[in-house]
Parts: structure tokens; sequence; C-alpha cells
């Protein structure tokens, strides 16, 4: 990986917020506490005005993020190389071509979990992802909030490929659970690099410090980053077996 030439910031660790952040976020979380406001409300706080604020403060940072998902070993080595692509069908169309070629999937499942992708695009998989990728801000989702990221590591594929089949394919929803492993991608992202575009980032990006400043642990943020996320800034990427992938140990082992 090409060395990271800008400060990092991780919303678990406030020990990297910059010191104009930590003032804001600060004055922000003081006030909470003194309206009685509880931390696990901290996405009821009325902070939408300071958004613009946290994000220049970020200005010259990279924030890191997660990407849950299930990768075979092929996968990984692309990821490495090429970074993480934006979702497309041109993206799932090559993970089911790959996998098919070297065995993975018959001809016949290929061409099923294809042709599901190409005849309802608008349904709760490419359609609803597509131009992105999808990521959580902390992980605290791998710590307290297990199942919104269980289906992604015990699937192969993406919610694009999968999600017709979790309930409604039995043999299909077998295979894909026994291709590829849980993985874990970390990623630097230029969140408030000048003139790009900003991600989207639910509930915000200025609720999720503030409540790591309240103390509520679990407090996370879901990011719908626009730019595919280039080699040089995957950080990592570790599955079971891994010590940064079992100090978890709620997540799904194979």
């Amino acid at each position: 990986m090409e060395p990271v030439d800008l400060p990092i910031v991780d919303v678990d660790v406030p020990a990297t917020w910059p010191a104009p952040l930590v003032g804001l976020v600060g004055e922000l979380a003081e006030a909470a506490r003194r309206s009685g406001h509880a931390p696990e409300n901290y996405q009821d706080l009325d902070l939408l005005p300071y958004e613009g604020t946290a994000w220049a403060l970020l200005e010259g940072h990279l924030g890191r993020a997660r990407h849950h998902t299930r990768l075979l070993d092929h996968e990984k080595d692309a990821i490495r190389a090429q970074g993480l692509r934006l979702l497309d069908a041109q993206l799932v169309k090559d993970r089911l071509d790959q996998a098919h070629a070297l065995g993975y999937l018959t001809a016949q499942e290929r061409e099923r979990l294809q042709t599901v992708n190409e005849t309802v695009p608008g349904q709760h998989g490419r359609g609803r992802r597509e131009g992105q990728v999808c990521l959580t801000l902390s992980a605290a989702a791998q710590l307290h909030h297990i199942h919104g990221i269980h289906r992604l590591l015990t699937y192969w594929g993406g919610e694009a490929i999968y999600w017709q089949h979790c309930e409604g394919s039995p043999g299909l929803a077998d295979k894909l659970r026994s291709l590829g492993v849980p993985s874990v991608v970390t990623v630097l992202l230029d969140l408030a690099a000048p003139g790009q575009q900003r991600p989207r980032i639910f509930p915000s990006l200025v609720h999720v410090f503030v409540g790591k400043a309240l103390g509520h642990d679990p407090a996370d943020a879901d990011v719908f980053y626009k730019s595919p996320i280039p080699p040089q800034r995957i950080e990592s990427i570790v599955s079971p077996g891994d010590a940064a992938y079992d100090r978890f140990p709620d997540l799904p082992r194979s």
C-alpha cells in the first residue's frame, strides 16, 4: 500500500480527531448533557445545522471506514490490486463470471443469479445500492449491531447478488453461504476533499461524533460513498483467523 500522506481520523479513537472538531463536538455534547439528553438518543439531537462545519473541519484528513462482505481469495487479491469498485451491472457480471470460470459456480447457477439481477434491478439489491460503495463509519457494527451486517458476512456476492435467495431459494442460499469467507475491508476515505461529491452518511457525520463524545460506544453511521476507493486507500482485509477479526467474537466464523 502506498504511504498515507494525510492524518487519519477514526470516530472510535477520539485522540485522532482534529482539535477544532474536538472543540465543536465537545460543546455540542455538553449542551446535550445539560438538556438531559440520554447518550443513546444521540440521533434525535438537532445537529444538522452543524453538519457543514464538521465536514469543513475534516478537510485534509482521511476517515477510516469498514466494508463488510464475503470474499473469495481472488477477490481479496483484486481489491488489494484495484481497490473497491462502485456497484453496477458490470461488477455483478464480473464477479459471477469469475466465480464460474474458477469453478465456484456452475453455468446454471451463474445464469440464474445473473438473470435475477437483470430482471429486477429496482428491487432490494442492485437498484438501491448502484453507483456507490457501502460502508460503516465505526467498528461498532462488529460489536453492537451484528444483525445489520450478518447477512453481508454470511452470503457471498453482496446484496446485489444474494438478496432474493436468502429465503426464497434454499439451494442457492446454501451455495452462497459456502462461497468465500467473511471479510472486513478497512478503508481510508477522502471524506472532505475539496471539489469531491460528499458521500451520503446516515444519521450524519456530526451525530456520530457527538454520540461518541457522549460515551455511547454503539454510535455509528452508514456511509454511501460515491467514488471508487483506490488500492492505496485499502488499509486491511481481515477474515476469521486474523486477530483484527477474531477480537469481535460474535462475527460469523465461517
